[in-house]
């Protein structure tokens, strides 16, 4: 009876166990623990600044900053600008003659060819000379004659090679009142030298222009009479001259208020630096054959950051009058000029300059007064210009990194994707390791935000900065050997539903050397191997699909 008792509940088990085998289970989850790295990065000097070069002291391998910032450049185009011009010569319609022509012989009255003088408009400049770049010359005739001309148009002032600037077209015959016409051009004046000194040789911007006008030697004679005119037009386009001569007058030209970007120091967003010494040189080269005069009434430091203010460089070089030397001529057509090159040293004796750096700038506010010839034509009409060449105002900032900083930001953006996985169905919790070695003998606060795809900050990582220990120097003030720093982050399920959403993470760092208040200043010597390496592990909680 026992026995019959037992085969019974076997056999019940196993109908039970066939029934359920045949309905579809519905998909499990189940909850795994994944260990997976997310971001690995290493901040140099390179990341606190931008822009710029590294200079590295051989004897102990510190590092000053080198940078280079334009803030004025006067080119040619701005000096001497020869605008797009019509040199139009009429002959005839004017008294009264007839004169008989033979083929081949000139169909102007009274020579074989006539010679006009235009004056050519350059604004106050007195051109005495000019070797062209580039441009071009359109000769338009409409000719009045009753026969074929052949037309020969001339600018003796104009020269390549030694030979004249010359156009040549064969007119038709005018029918009654509509005359014949003819074009032609020359595309390219590219290293004609332009005599402006007129026929004399002693006047400035004349252009000597010649025209000669022979009847076709087809036809065996043909009466001309005053009506019969010629009107000839030759527009120069796009004049680019290479080199320019003469007296460029005294002109004053002035640009600011206006403000330029200073990129140095773009990756610090927020924050103190404070420097121990910075030389900053103030360079003003003149590659023009013109006495020049710079006046700069400001130059301020602006930080547009927020809370960031203004600071107005002050020093002799503020509102005092510098004169700058003339360039000169080399006569080597791969280095022309010699240039005037003039420097004004800013340093904490002469200057605020210090300040003025330690603002953080991220661009610079400027007022630059240039005025030419200042004391007039004294050069006899040889002041001289080429291409390429020109004033420039420029300046050089060196920094040695011998610094101290409270807060200093910086920031770094770097791409995940925490949704990589197609099982992933729901990052539950889970904790972020922080690995970070450190060379750098301050220590950093660190803060991660996660972006969304249009880089927008949805959440923070840390509910307060984590802090990473500083390098700690040996007693010559070197760092030799890193300090490890090993932080937890926990991950809660709010945070941990916003990593699918999130592309990128932003690992935001404030530098701190101790007390920047306390005087003496404390300050630190930064050295080419100081390198702080960052590495962040996720050890998270995910719930998978079956």
């Amino acid at each position: 009876m026992v026995k019959l008792n037992r085969a019974f509940v076997a056999l019940l088990l196993l109908c039970v166990a066939g029934v359920f085998s045949c309905r579809k289970n519905p998909s499990p989850s189940w909850d795994t623990q994944i260990l997976a790295p997310l971001i690995k990065t290493s901040l140099s000097i390179n990341n606190l600044v931008t822009n710029t070069s590294t200079s590295i002291n051989p004897a102990d391998s510190s590092v000053t900053l080198v940078y280079s910032d334009s803030l004025y450049s006067l080119t040619l185009d701005s000096l001497l600008k020869i605008h797009d011009t019509t040199l139009t010569n009429v002959f005839g319609g004017v008294g009264t003659f007839t004169f008989t022509v033979n083929g081949g012989n000139s169909i102007l009255p009274f020579s074989t060819s006539t010679d006009s003088v235009t004056t050519y408009k350059t604004g106050s400049v007195e051109l005495t000379k000019a070797i062209l770049q580039a441009g071009s010359v359109e000769l338009e005739v409409r000719s009045y004659i009753p026969g074929i001309t052949d037309y020969t148009y001339t600018v003796p002032s104009a020269t390549l090679n030694g030979q004249p600037l010359t156009l040549t077209v064969k007119v038709p015959a005018a029918n009654g009142n509509i005359p014949g016409q003819k074009d032609t051009t020359i595309n390219s004046l590219n290293g004609y030298v332009v005599d402006f000194t007129g026929p004399s040789h002693n006047g400035n911007n004349d252009i000597v222009t010649r025209l000669r006008g022979i009847l076709d030697p087809s036809i065996n004679s043909l009466v001309v009479n005053s009506s019969d005119s010629i009107v000839i037009k030759a527009t120069f386009h796009n004049i680019l001259p290479y080199y320019g001569q003469g007296y460029f007058g005294q002109t004053k030209k002035v640009v600011g208020p206006s403000k330029s970007n200073f990129p140095l120091f773009n990756n610090i967003t927020a924050g103190i630096l404070n420097l121990k010494n910075v030389n900053v040189t103030f360079t003003i080269k003149n590659g023009f054959g013109v006495d020049a005069q710079i006046i700069i009434p400001q130059l301020t430091s602006i930080n547009q950051r927020p809370g960031g203010v203004t600071v107005p460089l002050t020093g002799t070089i503020i509102n005092n009058a510098i004169n700058i030397n003339r360039a000169t001529q080399t006569y080597n057509s791969a280095m022309p000029v010699n240039p005037s090159i003039q420097t004004y040293s800013l340093n904490p004796t002469n200057s605020n300059i210090l300040q003025w750096v330690d603002n953080l700038p991220n661009s610079i506010g400027y007022t630059i007064q240039l005025n030419t010839d200042p004391l007039g034509n004294v050069s006899g009409n040889t002041d001289f210009a080429f291409l390429g060449q020109g004033i420039k105002a420029y300046l050089d900032v060196s920094v040695p990194l011998y610094i101290a900083a409270n807060n200093l930001t910086l920031a770094d953006t770097l791409p995940v994707n925490f949704a990589s996985s197609s099982q992933a169905e729901q990052i539950k919790s889970g904790t972020f390791t922080l690995y970070a070695s450190n060379l750098f003998p301050f220590s950093a606060g660190i803060q991660l935000y996660l972006l969304d795809n249009n880089k927008h900050v949805i959440d923070s990582l840390c509910s307060t900065p984590q802090t990473i220990a500083a390098g700690v120097p040996n007693t010559s003030g070197f760092v030799t050997m890193a300090q490890n720093s090993v932080l937890t982050i926990p991950i809660n399920p709010l945070q941990a539903s916003r990593l699918f959403s999130s592309h990128n993470i932003i690992v935001v760092a404030r530098f701190n050397t101790g007390c920047t208040t306390c005087l003496p200043i404390q300050y630190s010597k930064i050295y080419s191997n100081y390198m702080l390496n960052i590495k962040l592990i996720g050890n998270l909680d995910y719930q998978v699909k079956g």
